[in-house]
């Protein structure tokens, strides 16, 4: 895979100047993962903005429920060519999430320190960064919103009652 290219086909790098994808192609590199491997897990501290070129990866969440039910639950799919690990822009930040392949999956790994010293050294490309990453942090916050909304509709939808007669004859 041609790392240039592959950093051009990223949506929130498409408007940068060849010479920004230049600085930014120092600062990665391609990794390649299997179907159930772990990427990051969630609160652990972030070092790399992904860029998925290849794959399915699930953003995860524990949920411990009155400290006795404990699982992941799954808040986004990442398809080509989202970007996930926002956090690692942000400094000295945990990821919110955790990030499980779903199937083979090749991702290109951004330094998060890096891009943060790049984005300093040239306001333009920070701005125009900073303004992408904020839509994909929106549209994570969307999706656990309406997952929050789905839940509570269904804790809240009432057993159905049975249906009793007003008057009853003798």
């Amino acid at each position: 895979m041609q790392l240039g290219s592959a950093l051009k086909s990223i949506t929130i790098l498409e408007e940068l100047k060849e010479a920004q994808f230049d600085r930014i192609s120092a600062i990665s590199t391609v990794e390649e993962y299997g179907a159930g491997d772990t990427i990051f897990s969630e609160s652990s501290l972030a070092k790399n903005l992904y860029a998925l070129q290849k794959g399915k990866v699930a953003l995860q969440m524990q949920l411990n429920v009155a400290n006795m039910l404990r699982r992941r639950v799954t808040v986004d799919l990442v398809t080509p060519p989202g970007v996930f690990g926002w956090s690692a822009v942000m400094e000295s930040r945990p990821y919110m999430l955790g990030a499980v392949c779903l199937e083979p999956t090749v991702v290109l790994a951004i330094d998060g320190g890096g891009l943060r010293s790049l984005m300093m050294q040239d306001y333009e490309m920070g701005y125009l960064l900073m303004g992408k990453l904020i839509k994909v942090v929106a549209s994570r916050l969307e999706e656990a919103r309406q997952l929050l909304i789905c839940e509570r509709m269904i804790t809240a939808i009432p057993e159905p009652e049975t249906p009793t007669r007003a008057f009853s004859r003798k």
